[in-house]
């Protein structure tokens, strides 16, 4: 943590705020200027084949063929704003509508080469060719479509000051905790365009195989952007959680490719195992009055169990909203490149009783950048199961200089049967010789009076000095999925404003978006009854370092902006899960965060700071259960801790220090009333610390050979008594060091031939040509292994220890006797102490009957299911092959007939229906015979 706080950070901490992928819907325009009478220029023809794609895309479309035909590029792309439409090589990134079945739309897209596709409702977005642009616009199953718009964003090296802002390192330490247990899910702009998250991970400020502070899960990256063509604002976001809440697990997907995409990652992110998921996105196209599809992927994992934190946004209370009034035909526009421009019904920006004004003046700075969503109160087409018609009314809004006599931005889309909403971008060159604009709208086309509530938004990049300079009326700013029902959103103190740093009251910034925008219809686009809800609901830090994103001041880098404060919160609710023993639901965690936090405004809830700043020492002790952290088993003569002991350990008696031990108990808190021991239903209550079985004041206990089954068990109180906290219990063996025994196995198919035993001969006219010996141990797996067969000595590092090796070879036995000690170590390489040790000794020899008359070989022999019997004579002649029991029975007959001179004949010879014991094989020829005893084990 940086001990540096620099004075000039209230002054920087506009400058890194909220990262947003904004939908921006510029204005719709014909290639060529028009004076129709009542409809404006802005508008594209409905005649025009490219209509349904829209300007922007139309605009994209038409270059690239004036690019290639070298004609001249199409008028009005000053106010297309085609910078703004997200790219990648000849793709461009889109948004798509259904006509009637999205999953015919999204098969048509990708016919025509869609990439990244997803699909949500209504709703298909993903990467098009941009030469597939005229055969999107020709689909029928397309009803509209419109570009998924460039971002425009809401312990280690540098450790966030939210550490100490939210008190969370002090909680850490009380209730022992890291977030463990834990995977939280994160949606922004990319993770690892720009190439740094190794850096971060070997210095500390995120996990991977390199971080050297042992928490080593890598990052699961779903979705992610190519490579330098975005700042990695979520990585930022990572290091902001994984300082908060190291223990826990992180995944990311960028939300870059549409509002379905989005919403699909949400999904895709709980069912990677994301218990908590936060984001700093927007889309300006979402709906404010209606819940859309991202809003609705957020309550669908909400109601599946996962907490979900949103960025409140950077847009303070910059805001208009009032119901459509009248105010008839207006002119402006008369220097624009379209020539004069003359709307229907100009909206009457005036209060009642004051002169008419069509027009609203607001303050834009040479080199500032305005964007503004417009919507009003009617259903979107977009969102819902399919019933939804959209929006009844066009309203349209411009941006025009000071004296209104040129047009410098705007929306004009055709909303009927579509969605009611238009935005643009605007930034001040210095051309307009004013820093002062007015805004317009019209209701181009609607029944009736218009619409009881038009609203835009304003989001601002560069400056804070951007105002609307009358008709002002502070509107909320909280929309979109930021206003779900199942999100918890999260507005921003700058962490220097906080008690934590000295100030006795959290501060908010004044851009953290204000609450209050109110849910008009169901997801269908059917009214409801006005919804108001309670939105922010807590405020986390900003401002806070990290190691590469935002502002830097003397090598630091800070983080302004609500896109900080949510993830600080998700790594709270991470720290919250595992105080609780990760049993919270959703509500549990808001509720505790909403009951703990320190208020900042009058008491209680409001829509600028809701119910304050998240003190998570608090939130964590509302919510935090005793806890057995985990099982130690202690050595006790020294007192020393030999191991962690998990489930399925194996512990090895030869190897222990000692065997008098205890095990103790490790708890979060380190104090709690009392810890219950249950071990093979020997129960012990141990009510001080260390927590130790079989008791602190009590003799150890002697590990022997067996299996073993123990429960720890915390409670609030002394005695086991008061509330039962989260319990743990392992069973694990103990096991005396040994080589069980040698196993003689045929190399070419891996099958056990015998167990080899003391005096053991072994006939290699019954064995098969490779062989090999098997060492068993107990433990199966040991340090290595180390042979020495008649003063030969090999070792073997990996289980199965295999005398001649494990990858193929084989031992070359020749007649003689044979000495074999096995011994375990510790360590590979046959390095460290020797333990288990097993000799045996064992004869070979070669008892293949060779004569003048032929040969009789057995193998195995002896055997418990099959045996093989081979034979050959030396002439060509009659042989008979038979099996006998001892009492002469004839049992089998495996050959009669002709046998050819020095032709091998082997026959398979099954015992298993017959008693165990002796047995004879002849063969019998012309003028001999020849027997082998067989030995049947059972």
């Amino acid at each position: 943590m940086t001990n540096l706080y620099p004075k000039h950070l209230a002054a920087f901490r506009w400058i890194c705020l909220l990262v947003f992928p904004i939908c921006l819907a510029i204005p719709e325009s014909k290639a060529q200027p028009t004076n129709q009478p009542g409809r404006s220029p802005l508008k594209m023809a409905p005649t025009d084949a490219l209509k349904k794609i829209g300007p922007e895309l139309a605009i994209l479309k038409k270059q690239q063929v004036a690019r290639q035909s070298t004609a001249t590029l199409p008028a009005i792309t000053r106010h297309a704003n085609t910078s703004l439409l997200q790219t990648r090589g000849n793709y461009v990134v889109i948004e798509a509508l259904a006509e009637n079945s999205p999953a015919q739309l999204l098969a048509d897209l990708q016919a025509l080469g869609m990439t990244r596709p997803a699909s949500f409702g209504r709703l298909v977005s993903g990467l098009v060719p941009i030469a597939a642009l005229d055969k999107v616009a020709a689909l029928a199953s397309l009803h509209s479509a419109r570009p998924a718009y460039k971002p425009f964003t809401k312990i280690g090296k540098t450790t966030s000051q939210g550490n100490k802002a939210l008190y969370t390192d002090e909680a850490r330490k009380q209730q022992i905790i890291t977030g463990k247990g834990s995977k939280v899910g994160i949606i922004s702009d990319s993770y690892n365009s720009l190439g740094g998250a190794d850096a971060g991970v070997r210095s500390g400020d995120l996990p991977g195989k390199e971080n050297p502070n042992n928490f080593t899960t890598p990052v699961q990256v779903l979705l992610d952007e190519a490579a330098d063509t975005a700042p990695d604002e979520g990585r930022a976001m990572a290091e902001i959680v994984h300082d908060l809440a190291p223990g826990a697990e992180l995944a990311f997907y960028s939300g870059n490719f549409g509002e379905a995409s989005f919403a699909q990652g949400i999904l895709d992110l709980q069912k990677a195992g994301c218990n908590i998921i936060t984001d700093d996105l927007i889309y300006f196209a979402e709906p404010m009055f209606q819940d859309g599809v991202i809003a609705q992927a957020i309550d669908s994992v909400k109601k599946a169990g996962a907490s979900y934190f949103t960025a409140a946004g950077n847009n303070g209370s910059n805001a208009y909203q009032a119901a459509f009034k009248s105010g008839g035909v207006a002119f402006f526009g008369s220097k624009s490149e379209f020539g004069p421009v003359k709307v229907k019904n100009a909206h009457n920006f005036a209060p009642a009783g004051k002169k008419k004004d069509v027009t609203q003046k607001i303050y834009v700075p040479i080199g500032a950048t305005i964007y503004i969503t417009f919507q009003y109160n009617e259903p979107f087409y977009s969102v819902g199961d399919g019933t939804s018609a959209g929006a009844k009314s066009d309203l349209d809004i411009y941006l025009l200089s000071e004296d209104t006599t040129n047009v410098v931005a705007g929306s004009a889309r055709a909303n009927v049967g579509d969605d009611p909403v238009e935005v643009f971008r605007f930034t001040n060159d210095g051309s307009y010789e004013s820093n002062y604009f007015n805004l317009l709208i019209d209701k181009f086309e609607g029944p009736g009076s218009g619409p009881s509530i038009i609203k835009y938004i304003v989001f601002k990049s560069g400056s804070d000095e951007i105002s609307i300079e009358e008709y002002y009326n502070a509107g909320s700013t909280i929309f979109g999925h930021s206003n779900a029902a199942g999100a918890i959103t999260t507005g921003a103190v700058f962490f220097l404003d906080s008690p934590a740093y000295g100030t006795s009251t959290p501060v908010a910034e004044s851009f953290s978006s204000v609450g209050g925008t109110p849910i008009l219809f169901d997801v269908n686009g059917k009214p409801r009854s006005r919804l108001v809800r309670r939105k922010p609901e807590i405020m986390g830090p900003d401002g806070v370092n990290n190691t590469f994103f935002g502002d830097s001041f003397l090598d630091e880098f800070y983080f302004f902006g609500t896109s900080a404060a949510a993830p600080h919160a998700a790594g709270v609710a991470a720290l919250m899960q595992e105080a609780n023993g990760n049993a919270l639901k959703a509500d549990q965690i808001k509720t505790a965060l909403q009951q703990t936090a320190l208020n900042m405004n009058e008491p209680g809830f409001d829509y600028e700071t809701g119910y304050g700043f998240i003190n998570a020492q608090k939130a964590i002790a509302r919510v935090a259960m005793p806890r057995v952290l985990e099982l130690l088993l202690v050595d006790a003569d020294s007192r020393k801790t030999i191991q962690v002991l998990q489930t399925g350990d194996i512990l090895n008696l030869t190897r222990l220090p000692s065997r008098n031990v205890y095990i103790q108990a490790r708890t979060g808190p380190t104090q709690v009333g009392s810890v219950l021991f249950n071990f093979d239903e020997t129960e012990v209550t141990e009510n001080k610390t260390p927590y130790l079985f079989p008791g602190a004041t009590a003799d150890f206990f002697k590990l022997t050979e067996g299996s073993y089954t123990l429960t720890a068990v915390p409670y609030t109180q002394a005695n086991g008594k008061g509330s039962k906290g989260v319990p743990l219990t392992i069973s694990f063996r103990a096991v005396e060091e040994k080589v069980v025994r040698f196993e003689l196995y045929n190399v070419s198919d891996g099958a056990m031939i015998q167990k080899l035993a003391e005096d053991d001969v072994l006939d290699l006219a019954t064995l098969p040509a490779q062989l090999n010996i098997r060492a068993v141990t107990n433990p199966v797996v040991v340090g290595s292994v180390q042979f020495n067969l008649n003063g030969q000595t090999t070792v073997e590092n990996i289980n199965t220890y295999d005398l001649a090796g494990s990858s193929g070879q084989s031992i070359a036995f020749k007649p003689g006797d044979y000495a074999l000690t096995a011994a375990i170590y510790p360590y590979e390489m046959a390095r460290g102490a020797a333990g288990g040790t097993l000799t045996v000794h064992f004869r070979v020899i070669d008892r293949s009957l060779k004569t003048q008359d032929g040969q009789l070989a057995v193998y195995p022999n002896p055997f418990s299911q099959q045996a093989k019997l081979r034979f050959s004579v030396p002439a060509t002649q009659n042989a008979t092959l038979t099996i006998y029991n001892l009492n002469g029975a004839e049992v089998a007959v495996l050959h009669r007939g002709e046998a050819r001179a020095g032709q091998q004949y082997e026959y398979t010879w099954n015992g298993g229906s017959l008693p165990g014991g002796w047995y004879i094989s002849r063969l019998v020829t012309g003028k001999t015979a020849l027997h082998q005893k067989i030995r049947l084990l059972k």
